[in-house]
């Protein structure tokens, strides 16, 4: 029987994640993070949630290592690493083709070693002033860009917010974690670059755009302040090899402050800029739905929808491919964020670390099927708007469908018998 509680609770949750979805109330837009905190204040506001459960309920191990990873990406931008890199970029790419899977491979990169949110936040205006200036569309190798960060991001703890938090529940080693999902990485990632190349020849999307240079070259040197990101990128991720797993979110937190404290002094640039480079949203967004997740756990909900599922397939929580399923099509629905922090108490505490990396890869692949699968993807669509490119849903789907697909049979079969 459906209390009053599970009612209000159920209620709060479905009009919360529809704002998410969807981003809009009447005719107003509503911020994700907005929504978020909404939700977790109407938990406290009808009583299901108390002030001190609410905060009790915040991974803080997650919020510091989001946080330290984020200031280290602003630090780095704010180094010129990123206007290096595009420059590299600028100097390399002779053909739109090619630029489309430099774009894929730098942006897979940078998100297995940082926050993917933060990479394709600094990154996306970069690679349109590239594009811009070699004269070619921006579009397919902005596609690309959300779909090799939530690719690339998959191979570490650090590379997305739900591994991150997956990381500090299930306490699965950094390079445990690694070692088991970089081989599904790296096969998603050359299949998604192979099939992205047969798209954009098929469609002729990769055609250079009149007016643009043809000509550019690399004008960005490598300079001091970026020796010294790069050094501490590297000290930061010896330390998540080096120390215990619960100190990783203090490893990265340290390497945050130190960029913070650093770039006056390296840049001679103010440090509120740095500051103001950092998502403070993505916080905002997990500290809602942490309390929002708090509230359908405490009234009875969550129970109620892992009842439901647990009948209608005792072993769909069980097992690699029930886990990979129910995750792939959750995600889709409330995003992906949002479905690990859904699904983790449903597995819980004793779970096999197998099944854990199979929430983690699922969640993070699946993402790519729609532009609000992931924020990374609605982070570049936002981007490339501000810049006056239009990236249309069905453009997306046409390239992350196929690949979401491959990504997740591969993610199955990997853990199951390898």
């Amino acid at each position: 029987m459906v209390d009053a509680a599970e009612i209000v609770a159920m209620v709060v949750f479905i009009f919360t994640y529809a704002l998410i979805s969807f981003g809009r109330l009447g005719k107003n837009s509503v911020e994700m993070p907005a929504a978020a905190m909404l939700g977790g204040a109407l938990m406290m506001i009808t009583g299901i949630v108390t002030p001190d459960a609410a905060l009790a309920s915040i991974n803080w191990g997650t919020i510091t290592l989001i946080l330290g990873m984020m200031l280290i990406a602003a630090a780095m931008d704010m180094s010129g690493l990123f206007k290096w890199i595009s420059s590299s970029l600028v100097r390399t790419s002779g053909t739109p083709r090619l630029f489309m899977v430099l774009v894929s491979l730098v942006t897979a990169f940078l998100s297995a070693l940082i926050l993917n949110d933060a990479v394709v936040l600094i990154f996306t205006p970069v690679i349109i002033a590239s594009a811009r200036k070699m004269g070619f569309s921006p579009i397919p190798a902005l596609v690309m860009e959300a779909i090799s960060a939530n690719i690339g991001s998959a191979a570490t703890e650090v590379g997305n917010p739900q591994n991150a938090y997956i990381a500090n529940i299930s306490g699965i080693q950094f390079h445990v974690f690694t070692e088991f999902l970089l081989p599904v990485t790296a096969i998603s990632l050359a299949f998604a670059i192979l099939f992205a190349l047969f798209v954009a020849k098929r469609e002729g999307e990769s055609a250079k755009v009149a007016g643009g240079a043809t000509n550019a070259k690399a004008d960005t040197v490598f300079t001091a302040p970026m020796y010294f990101m790069s050094a501490v990128v590297a000290a930061v991720f010896a330390g998540f090899y080096i120390f215990p797993h619960s100190d990783i979110p203090y490893v990265a937190l340290i390497g945050g402050t130190i960029s913070l404290f650093s770039i006056p002094f390296i840049t001679g640039r103010n440090g509120q800029e740095l500051l103001m480079k950092v998502d403070w949203g993505i916080l905002l967004f997990f500290v809602g739905l942490f309390v929002l997740i708090s509230g359908i756990e405490s009234s009875g909900l969550l129970q109620l929808m892992v009842s439901a599922l647990t009948n209608v397939d005792g072993r769909l929580l069980s097992s690699v491919g029930g886990v990979t399923l129910l995750t792939a099509v959750l995600s889709n629905m409330v995003s992906n964020v949002p479905a690990v922090l859904l699904l983790s108490p449903v597995l819980g505490q004793g779970t096999a670390p197998v099944l854990w990396l199979a929430l983690a890869a699922s969640s993070t692949f699946a993402g790519n099927a729609t532009i609000i699968g992931a924020a990374a993807n609605v982070i570049v669509a936002r981007g490339a708007s501000r810049e006056g490119v239009k990236i249309r849903l069905g453009a997306f789907m046409k390239y992350g469908l196929p690949i979401t697909v491959f990504s997740l049979v591969v993610t199955f079969l990997y853990l199951e018998f390898v």
